[in-house]
């Protein structure tokens, strides 16, 4: 049993049948540690050792193994792993596969070609990588969806364009095709620069309304700004709820006066002032045209 411990500890607490016959256990050795308590199985030729409470991602490792070999989580799962979606949504086991097989409760996908640029590890798990799961999104999530996790993986530097690219060359009539072609066109955000979802709504809002792309959490005067359009000598501060308490709207206080005495026109926004991102872009290319031209 230590063998097996071993091995499930490096592997979320789960093991395949197959890793435990290479390990010289017998079938009825199996079927006895079954019995006993010690085995539980999760998918067939999937076991759990010494109990079945399982994490998360013991759950998506299990179901990569019930698959075989060469076999990767992927789609929504892929995305929860990668940190490119929202692991409070809710989805059923995703995994590409290369052997014919489809256990019970997993969903099984079987692309024409899954090369190994395309694949890679995050926790002991095998997976598709962040720029093969954003192709695979595109093909399930509705468009609003698939920009997110777009934006989000190119946030964490797990988006590759042109290797996305070269999926769209190769399956131009993939389902998704025409939002991906739409997010590579669009100009690229420095979102891994952001440190807020308020910071990035207000990249969004330039993007989308074609307004200069500011510098993100630059120093300026010895303080760190949010969005800075240095031309036009404009801060933009994307307050969130800290900025309520009053020890900190003090400083902010003081902070914006310094900013002020040296030129700078500063305008904070908040979550509220956000949600309207038409009135957010018509008062942005208002101050950024009125401060260019003075």
């Amino acid at each position: 049993m230590a063998a097996i411990a071993t091995l499930a500890g490096r592997q979320h607490g789960v093991v395949a049948r197959s890793q435990l016959a290479e390990a010289g256990l017998s079938p009825q050795r199996i079927k006895t540690l079954v019995g006993r308590g010690h085995l539980h199985p999760i998918h067939r030729g999937v076991f759990a050792v010494g109990h079945p409470r399982l994490s998360q991602e013991a759950r998506w490792l299990a179901a990569v193994l019930a698959c075989g070999p060469g076999a990767v989580l992927s789609h929504g799962p892929a995305g929860q792993l990668l940190g490119i979606l929202d692991r409070r949504q809710r989805f059923a086991l995703h995994v590409s596969v290369t052997a014919d097989r489809s256990p019970a409760g997993i969903v099984t996908h079987r692309p024409r070609s899954l090369p190994s640029a395309d694949t890679t590890h995050k926790l002991g798990i095998p997976v598709t990588t962040g720029t093969r799961t954003v192709w695979d999104l595109a093909a399930t999530l509705p468009s609003l969806q698939t920009r997110r996790a777009f934006e989000q993986a190119e946030k964490l530097r797990l988006l590759n364009r042109d290797r996305l690219a070269t999926l769209l060359a190769a399956h131009p009539s993939h389902r998704g095709a025409a939002t991906l072609r739409k997010l590579l066109a669009e100009r690229a955000l420095p979102l891994e620069a952001t440190r807020s979802r308020l910071e990035e709504i207000a990249l969004e809002t330039c993007r989308d309304h074609a307004l200069p792309i500011p510098a993100v959490n630059v120093p300026l005067l010895g303080y760190e700004v949010d969005l800075l359009w240095e031309s036009a000598r404009f801060v933009a501060e994307a307050d969130g709820g800290d900025h309520l308490a009053r020890e900190q709207r003090d400083d902010d206080n003081e902070r914006d006066a310094v900013l002020a005495r040296a030129g700078y026109f500063v305008r904070r926004f908040s979550w509220n002032a956000l949600a309207d991102r038409r009135a957010v872009a018509n008062e942005l290319a208002d101050i950024i045209r009125e401060r260019s031209h003075s």
